[in-house]
């Protein structure tokens, strides 16, 4: 996602300069240096991937009841209700399964030191 970002400052700061190339508008290098450049950094994008991979496998290690409610809830972003459907559970089940998919994979993931690196950064 940073990386599309990069990519719009740039077009945007280079039809800049294509535009006071022309006349069209005038603008100061200064100006341009204001611009804020929110991408990540190589090293955090390595980061980044490394940590998905993490998350890849950890989730991988777990059973599939608990791999398919992190899959509905996380990254198909179902309510409790939504997967209760789904799946065919009353909701507490649901909720319980959650919670036990959730302790799970945070005790797989506490054994990545990169991973917390990560998000204690993003938390900054």
């Amino acid at each position: 996602m940073t990386w599309i970002l990069s990519i719009a400052r740039h077009k945007a700061l280079s039809a800049l300069l294509a535009q006071r190339r022309r006349g069209i508008a005038e603008i100061d290098d200064t100006a341009m240096e204001l611009i804020e450049d929110t991408s990540d950094t190589p090293e955090q994008m390595i980061l980044v991937q490394d940590c998905s991979a993490q998350l890849r496998t950890c989730l991988a290690l777990m059973s599939r009841e608990h791999r398919e409610i992190i899959d509905l809830v996380y990254y198909q972003e179902k309510s409790v209700e939504e997967v209760a459907e789904v799946i065919q559970m009353r909701k507490s089940t649901v909720k319980t399964r959650m919670f036990y998919a959730r302790k799970r994979l945070a005790q797989l993931l506490s054994a990545h030191r990169d991973f917390d690196h990560l998000t204690a950064s993003r938390a900054a």
